[in-house]
């Protein structure tokens, strides 16, 4: 998996040459930061492709071609914008699947961070605030998932009844 994740950065690089983020600096840093927050390696993949199909001709099968799995090119339709849908859409359909939902949740983490920001205008609050509650609906239903989730019965316990 590990010559997978280098031709992920190697694409990310390649997609966003030249881009700038909104305050002038190369757009691959916030990508690479959304990367680096995966906690597994299916994270990392898709945090750095997660914007490469929203900023360039590529498509979904050009990533499958590549090697990605399907699993991963999934996530990355999830968390990829599509032109006719509102915000509200959008994040609709990143909580339709799992990782699309953590990687979206480090994609928000990483854009709220303010503590390169020199200045904010009304257009930056507005895109802070819209950013915000996003962030804090995907933090709840992966919250509410986890308290949903089966308690794993203790190794200690299984051994004791199956022995």
């Amino acid at each position: 998996m590990d010559h997978l994740l280098e031709t992920a950065i190697r694409l990310a690089a390649k997609v966003h040459k030249g881009q700038k983020d909104r305050f002038g600096k190369p757009y691959i840093l916030h990508v690479l930061r959304v990367m680096m927050r995966g906690q597994d390696v299916e994270e990392q993949l898709l945090g750095a492709l997660h914007d490469v199909l929203e900023r360039s001709t590529l498509t979904p099968a050009v990533i499958l071609e590549k090697g990605f799995t399907p699993r991963v090119v999934m996530a990355l339709e999830h968390i990829s914008r599509v032109p006719e849908e509102t915000y509200e859409q959008y994040i609709d359909r990143v909580l339709l699947d799992n990782l699309a939902t953590r990687v979206k949740m480090h994609d928000l983490a990483d854009k709220m961070n303010l503590l390169h920001v020199q200045q904010l205008d009304p257009a930056d609050l507005k895109r802070y605030n819209k950013q915000l509650t996003a962030y804090h609906r995907l933090r709840k239903l992966m919250d509410d998932a986890k308290a949903l989730a089966p308690i794993p019965e203790p190794a200690a316990q299984r051994k004791v009844r199956n022995g």
